[in-house]
């Protein structure tokens, strides 16, 4: 019994019959086999070779040899019965020659049920290899991903700094997907062989050596498979290429989404990747032209062949009988298949091929070698640098040079110096991350492990989930450990504004915190590490100074005062505080000592310092907040409810929309009133015409067998040849349009969803996660260019054919109709139950590859943090859970179609037996011969095959469906209105001249249940003055500079810049009318020419002024390659301050009349604020600056301050006017 459940694959019927009654769930899915789970792989991991792409392939066979073995054994079986099936034509058309008698009635009878045993048992073993095989590719993918999700979790900075995410993602996703496909590949090769062998054998067998014949012309074209398999690889090669380079300009677009709609770069940004699409599709299009010619070369084959065997079988002077004939025709259809396929298998190979070079070209980067085993004692550790000299890959010189510095156990020490010094890489050297060139690094006192760290950089890694899992990162910590660290790094006082409390989702990148709340939020993270060494990297720099005086005296010299602390800044009112200071200038210490000791003896540091008095406001006394009320309501923040930022995937449920499927067919053609009746047409005539053709061929070999003496044998196989030519080129003709529209499809979609994406307003993008996005550009964008336009095709073909066997079959026979109704009846219900989980569970399997990828990519991206931590563990774990997720889905599916398929065969089987019955008896009556009986029964033994693809092929296009879903969805996205309020005339070209702002009573919601952020403010800024726009974390400061650019627009009032009404100006000339320098530098892979001017707008005297005037020329100058410098995804080759120096460059480039500066210098260090503040009063002379400030500096100097106080407008003073502690109050 539990042998029948596995042969019919019966476990899976609660599941079809759960599906009846409802929509099916995830947790209803079929639970994942232990073999198949990522962490419990069953291979011996030694067997698997590393060294070269074949190596990797064959030798991942071998080790799934659990799986391979039983799955080739399964697909020679069913390559046995299914090269059984001619003898048994050759024995039943033979008798049917003979003649039909009482006598040998029984023997027919016996001959045509063994033909459908034979297409029944043949089509069952092909489930259990298909069962095998996929299992085989789920468990070669979970040995892919896991090598390459553990090799990216060890990348050097420098491979990380020259391989894109985007790259990195396509490895897990694409080319191991390919790799795993391999031994599928395989085994259709083995098959193939096996079957070209089998046959060939069996001509001798039934036409002698007229069989060398045929033998001759396969060898004849048996280098075209190599020259095919070579001209494969160069042009996926190049697509791959390609599509890389899109991909990778989608994820950066879109992960600097902001910089792209605050320089209205989103028409830039289209015509870029358009340029790399069209460049795509064209590869694409010779692929697949390559890929029609070379399949309909080697479906010619076994025309060719048939016919040259037949000729010179005639030729020969040999009898041209109906068992011959069809015979020969049944052989060489097994051969259709392989050598249909071969090219596609070809393809396959060469995918998996390139896969694994690239697969093994990214596993060869360097790695870091930092020991994960920590020390177990809790006592602090000192570090002691002897002669340490650093150098980057490529540079000529020392970043850092000869740093000699000892830091006692539990002591503090500071690091300062101008931007680009080397502050941040000699952290990096610190958490072994950049290998001296020189010297050691020893920690004391010496034990075995590394100290447990902590690692704060300069942009604080956040992940997305929720801010109680980014605040613990894997660790077990209490609830009082919790309300310390909200405590000490003044989170308390954040938390209650956000709903969810603890439970509040994080956005991709933190985007729903500020940059102050991304630093406290980091730092609270490294406090709950209980760390034996801090490394800081400015983690004061987004705070303001009331917040920097309370981490300071709560965290950095309070709870941390016993653990050893390392500290970059740039803030330098704390100095005092420290235990040792040192200057880095040039790379090199010029000052080493107590803040005291330094100010005396070094005189670099001493001018340093002075121009920080210049530039910092006065210290002033923090207020420490009520802890006992703290401690009261950390258990509320616990228990309160989940708030999300990201939105769910959408994913449709039940049928597909036949709205659906009319918009891909819309997409084929284009918008004329006739154009898609007249291509849909076309494509049916196509079909029909490939459908009808080959019945021809088969007809008249047929109608020949029966009047041999009234046609000369060689006249008869040159009209079969000429049919089959037109076979040939109908079928080329019908490929090639297909061909065409499918990529006129995919273009239409991909541009379509280009231009919806671009024009979504930021709230979508804040909503959605970046790789969810990018799954639709790569994977469903792939899905519509390379797939459905054959799964399309298919389906057509396959139910034409299904059409005419049956009407060849009941036109012939029609008491057949009494079988054949009532066994398509039970194939109806069959395919009914089969597609509804099929459909859903096809969903499922979308839907839960993004958040695997996602997780990899946001892993790349807090590399450091991550193994500073001793993170990577965990990480792991994450990955291996949503590995396992994906897999179960994958799992699901391709078992609900092997339930279908494995009880398809049975219904052709009773089909082929029942038509075999009355064959025989209706030759025993005598009202059919010998030539009708082979024509009829070939059809009804391919009846099942088209019955059981055909479903498949629907399923697959209906699972497929599920990606224009998606395309669709994300095509009709609600979109940025470039003109809310047209205007009685024309706008003046000229505007905006004087960067005028008349804010009138302006009311902004983020959406229409959520309160009010803006009350009616109105405030009037005069045209060249400064403006402070000062207020407390959620007065609504960001609220009003979004709505400045439209992000937001106005519920009510009105925001005017030179009498102009910003609502009446279109949304590019606003926002090119205006510039900002935001408090996160965002920079783009490439060179820094094209970072500064992107798009080719400015000359290069133009540039380099820009590059002059924020203090960035003299080091462009200094790098070999100077403005045409690479600069790594982003700007990891640069330090923080320089990124925003390049930032500050590239707003001076649009010459706006209205600058907007979000705390832009918070990141470079004192002089070169002092220079920037000079450049900015010099440069942006007669503009017009408002600035969001957290420093008193930073505003001294503004013509007046409006401060915001829970979105009104609280005063309008200037500076002089405001009192230090009113200034302090609304700085927070």
């Amino acid at each position: 019994m539990n042998f029948f459940r596995r042969l019919l694959f019966t476990d899976v019927t609660p599941l079809v019959k759960l599906a009846k009654t409802k929509n099916i769930e995830e947790s209803d899915l079929l639970a994942l086999p232990p073999e198949l789970h990522p962490q419990h792989i069953k291979v011996d991991m030694q067997e698997i070779s590393w060294k070269s792409p074949r190596a990797l392939l064959f030798s991942l066979i071998r080790a799934l040899r659990d799986f391979t073995r039983p799955s080739y054994t399964w697909y020679l079986a069913s390559s046995v019965l299914a090269l059984l099936s001619p003898v048994f034509v050759n024995r039943f058309v033979g008798t049917i020659s003979a003649g039909v008698t009482a006598e040998t009635l029984p023997t027919a009878l016996i001959y045509g049920v063994a033909l459908g045993l034979c297409g029944f048992l043949s089509g069952l073993c092909m489930q259990h290899y298909f069962f095998n095989s996929l299992k085989a590719y789920q468990v070669a993918t979970n040995i892919l991903n896991e090598r390459l999700f553990k090799h990216s979790l060890k990348l050097s900075q420098k491979a990380r700094q020259k391989n894109q995410v985007g790259d990195i993602v396509n490895h897990m996703s694409t080319d191991s997907d390919n790799v795993s496909d391999f031994p599928l590949v395989f085994g259709d090769l083995i098959s193939a062989s096996f079957l070209i062998v089998g046959v060939v054998a069996m001509l001798f067998y039934y036409i002698g050596w007229s069989a060398l014949a045929a033998l001759a012309v396969l060898f004849t074209l048996a280098p075209l498979t190599n020259y095919v398999a070579k001209k494969f690889t160069h042009l996926d090669e190049e697509m791959m290429e390609h599509r890389d380079r899109r991909v990778t300009l989608m994820t950066q677009a879109m992960n600097a989404i902001r910089v792209v709609k605050y320089f209205a770069w989103e028409k830039s940004v289209a015509k870029e990747v358009t340029e790399v699409r069209e460049k795509e599709l064209t590869s694409r299009r010779r692929l697949a032209k390559a890929e029609v010619v070379s399949s309909l070369g080697y479906l010619a084959v076994s025309t060719l062949v048939l016919f040259v065997a037949l000729a010179v079988h005639a030729w020969r002077g040999e009898k041209l009988d109906a068992a011959v004939i069809f015979t020969c025709i049944s052989l060489f259809g097994l051969l259709e298949g392989p050598f249909g396929d071969l090219s596609r298998l070809i393809s396959r190979a060469t995918n998996a091929k390139v896969g694994a070079r690239r697969i093994l070209e990214y596993l060869n980067e360097d790695e870091v070698e930092i020991s994960t085993e920590e020390r177990t004692d809790g006592a602090a550790v000192g570090l002691h640098l002897q002669h340490l000299s650093l150098r980057h890959d490529g540079a000529v010189s020392d970043v850092l040079h000869d740093v000699n510095v000892n830091v006692p156990a539990g002591s503090s020490l500071a690091i300062v110096g101008p931007v680009g010094a080397g502050k941040s890489s000699l952290l990096m050297s610190l958490l072994g991350e950049v290998a001296p060139r020189e010297g050691a690094l020893h920690f004391t006192p010496e034990m075995p492990g590394r100290p447990r760290m902590a690692y704060v950089p300069q942009e604080a890694y956040i992940v997305n989930t929720s801010l109680l899992e980014n605040l613990q990162f894997g660790e077990e910590v209490s609830k009082e450990e919790l309300r310390r660290a909200l405590h000490n790094s003044c989170l308390s006082r954040d938390l209650k504004e956000w709903s969810g409390g603890l439970r509040t989702e994080i956005g991709e990148k933190g985007v729903n915190l500020s940059g102050g709340q991304k630093q406290r939020v980091a730092l609270a993270r490294a406090f709950l590490r209980k760390p034996q060494i801090v490394l800081l990297d400015d983690p004061l720099s987004a705070v303001d100074a009331d917040t920097e005086n309370l981490l300071c005296e709560r965290l950095i010299f309070g709870a941390w005062k016993d653990v050893t602390r390392i500290v970059v800044t740039h803030r330098l009112e704390h100095l005092a505080q420290f235990d040792q200071v040192i200057y880095i200038q040039h790379g090199r210490v010029q000052g080493q000592g107590t803040f005291a000791e330094l100010v005396k003896s070094c005189a670099p540091f001493a001018e340093f310092y002075k121009e920080h008095g210049k530039t910092q406001g006065e210290e002033h006394e923090s207020r420490p907040a009520d802890t006992a009320q703290e401690a009261a309501s950390i258990n509320e923040e616990l228990e309160a409810k989940t708030t999300r930022v990201t939105e769910d995937e959408d994913r449709e449920v039940g049928a597909v929309k036949g709205s659906v499927y009319w918009d891909y067919i819309s997409s084929l053609g284009g918008d004329g009133k006739y154009t898609k009746p007249l291509i849909l047409a076309t494509l049916l005539l196509g079909a029909t015409g490939v459908t009808v053709l080959p019945l021809a061929q088969k007809a008249w070999l047929s109608y020949y067998s029966g009047h041999q003496t009234e046609w000369l044998a060689l006249t008869a196989i040159g009209i079969y040849g000429l049919i089959g030519v037109m076979v040939l080129v109908g079928s080329l003709l019908n490929h090639l349009f297909w061909l065409d529209r499918g990529i006129r499809a995919g273009k239409n979609m991909h541009d379509k969803m280009l231009k919806s994406v671009l024009s979504s307003p930021v709230r979508f993008f804040d909503s959605t996660p970046v790789g969810r996005i990018i799954q639709r550009f790569s994977r469903d964008v792939e899905s519509v260019d390379v797939y459905l336009q054959w799964s399309f095709d298919s389906a057509v073909h396959c139910a034409l054919q299904v059409i005419v066997s049956i009407v060849l079959i009941l036109g012939l026979m029609p008491l057949m109709a009494f079988v054949i109704v009532p066994v398509m009846v039970l194939y109806y219900v069959l395919q009914r139950d089969y597609r509804r989980p099929a459909r859903e569970v096809k969903r499922f399997d979308s839907v839960a590859r993004s958040p695997r990828y996602a997780h990899f990519k946001e892993s790349l991206q807090g590399l450091v943090v991550i193994r500073s931590f001793n993170k990577a563990p965990w990480f792991m774990q994450n990955f291996y859970a949503k590995l396992s997720h994906s897999n179960r889905m994958f799992y699901s599916h391709y078992m609900i179609n092997r339930w279908f398929s494995s009880r398809i065969p049975l219904v052709g089987g009773l089909i082929s037996m029942a038509t075999a019955v009355g064959v025989s008896l209706s030759a025993y009556y005598g009202v059919m011969d010998a030539g009708t009986a082979g024509l009829v029964t070939l059809y009804s033994l391919s009846f099942w095959g088209f019955l059981n693809w055909g479903v498949r092929i629907f399923a697959d296009i209906e699972s497929r469906m599920t990606s224009i879903e998606r395309l669709k969805f994300f095509s009709n996205l609600p979109g940025e209105v470039s003109v809310l309020k047209p205007l009685p005339e024309p706008l003046r070209p000229t505007w905006p001249e004087f960067g005028e702002i008349s804010v009138e009573g302006l009311k902004v919601r983020y959406a229409n249940h959520l309160p009010q952020v803006l009350k009616g403010i109105t405030f009037k800024v005069e045209a060249g003055s400064r403006v402070g726009i000062i207020g407390r974390t959620g007065s609504g400061k960001s609220t009003f500079f979004q709505s400045l650019f439209r992000f937001i627009e106005a519920e009510e009032g009105s925001i005017s810049i030179d009498g102009v009404n910003t609502a009446s100006v279109p949304l590019e000339k606003l926002r090119r009318s205006l510039a900002i320098i935001p408090q996160d530098p965002t920079l783009f892979m490439g060179t820094i020419r094209n970072n500064l001017d992107r798009y080719n707008e400015y000359s290069d005297d133009e540039v380099t002024g820009a590059l002059r005037h924020a203090s960035m020329w003299e080091y462009v100058q200094s790098l070999p390659e100077g403005m045409n410098s690479t600069v790594a995804e982003g700007g990891l080759n640069l330090s923080q301050g320089q990124r925003q120096l390049l930032c500050l460059a590239r707003a001076l480039l649009t010459k706006a009349r209205v600058i907007v500066m979000d705390e832009a210098t918070a990141s470079v260090d004192v002089q070169t604020d002092a220079l920037l503040q000079k450049v900015i009063r010099t440069s942006f002379a007669g503009v017009t600056m408002l600035i969001i400030a957290h420093r008193l500096g930073t505003i001294a100097d503004c013509d007046q301050i409006v401060e915001i106080s829970a979105g009104e407008v609280k005063s309008i003073r200037r500076p002089t006017e405001f009192s230090q502690e009113e200034i302090e109050e609304s700085l927070v």
